[in-house]
């Protein structure tokens, strides 16, 4: 793959960001600095990659929870190509170039290098809409995290000796806001929702499918975008974390499982509605009897393959436009120009959800 001609690797922290300029197949550095993380900085970081070469960089950098997020819509504003790698690319990487160095400055320059020799992809924003659910989505889970250990604790304290009266008053109370406060987020996510009705319409088409609230489709679908970069299954269970992770070598078999190594946030509003599915949704349910037939002590291995099901009936309904059939017979789909085949899905070799 043709190598880039420069590229400014960024390491972002909360305060500060380092960045290398470089340039030759990365054998040539233009220069190192750090700058604060914010917009002065950010102009300066402009200003001083305009001094070092009349080639314009492009700039990539890890994704860093959320304080990449600015210098990132920054930049792109600004006119620059902009890559954000995942944390674990970076990490194999330096890896396989024995790179035993960890400090901010090598960091920005393992980053550099790997934007010369890996080519990343381009970043691009998310749509406004999707941007704004996927905030309070995440909010809405984060508090049905906090709502199932505030639970978990209170059953606890029932059995424990000398409990206070006023310690389960606060966990009570604890547990009602943490109600009143999903309730809250849910109503404003259908609110926002509902703004747009071309939107709203296609999301109610999806509530056909058994197991699946308006909520639940609305944190899948800003969580990806909309399914906008995603071209076939492989690539949205794969973005999920849910595809399987195989261990073989030799005469040694391990355990296949799911590779985790994706969104936990669609895993996450996934499990619930496949617990749903597995005992409303007629193909979902045949096929979780038909794992669990096989796996009696291993039943979650149904309810995840239950997650998947849901997850690909979301992605093709959505793309398609259509309203979810039980009884749809499918071979081959077509979706955004390509075609995909569904064997490797399929309950049977002639029908599958």
């Amino acid at each position: 793959m043709k190598a880039l001609k420069a590229v400014v690797g960024i390491d972002v922290s909360k305060d500060h960001f380092m960045v290398c300029y470089k340039s030759r197949d990365s054998k040539v550095i233009k220069g190192t600095r750090s700058f604060n993380n914010n917009e002065s900085g950010f102009l300066e970081l402009l200003d001083w990659c305009s001094k070092r070469s009349d080639i314009k960089p492009d700039f990539v950098m890890e994704a860093t929870g959320v304080y990449h997020e600015k210098l990132t819509d920054y930049l792109y504003k600004n006119g620059c190509q902009v890559s954000v790698v995942l944390a674990n690319k970076i990490k194999h990487y330096a890896k396989s170039q024995n790179i035993k160095t960890k400090t901010d400055k090598s960091d920005a320059s393992v980053i550099a290098d790997y934007g010369l020799e890996r080519n990343p992809a381009a970043w691009k924003p998310m749509t406004p809409k999707f941007f704004l659910l996927r905030q309070m989505c995440r909010e809405m889970l984060s508090f049905k995290q906090d709502l199932t250990r505030a639970k978990n604790q209170r059953h606890a304290l029932e059995y424990a000796y000398g409990i206070s009266e006023q310690v389960l008053k606060v966990k009570d109370e604890q547990i009602l806001f943490l109600n009143k406060s999903i309730r809250i987020m849910e109503e404003e996510i259908c609110r926002v929702s509902q703004e747009d009705k071309a939107f709203d319409a296609r999301v109610k088409l999806l509530t056909s499918i058994p197991g699946l609230r308006a909520i639940t489709i609305i944190t899948i679908l800003c969580e990806t975008d909309g399914f906008a970069s995603f071209n076939n299954l492989r690539q949205v269970v794969s973005f999920a974390g849910l595809d399987i992770s195989e261990k073989e070598s030799g005469q040694m078999k391990g355990r296949s499982k799911i590779s985790k190594t994706g969104n936990s946030h669609l895993r996450q509003c996934l499990y619930m509605p496949a617990l749903s599915a597995c005992s409303c949704n007629k193909p979902i349910k045949v096929l979780y009897e038909r794992i669990v037939e096989r796996n009696p002590t291993i039943k979650r291995k149904g309810i995840i393959a239950g997650m998947r099901k849901l997850l690909i009936l979301v992605f093709v309904l959505w793309k398609k436009g259509e309203a979810y059939d039980p009884d749809f017979q499918w071979g081959k789909t077509k979706t955004s120009g390509n075609d995909e085949t569904k064997s490797s899905y399929c309950s049977s070799s002639k029908s599958c959800l």
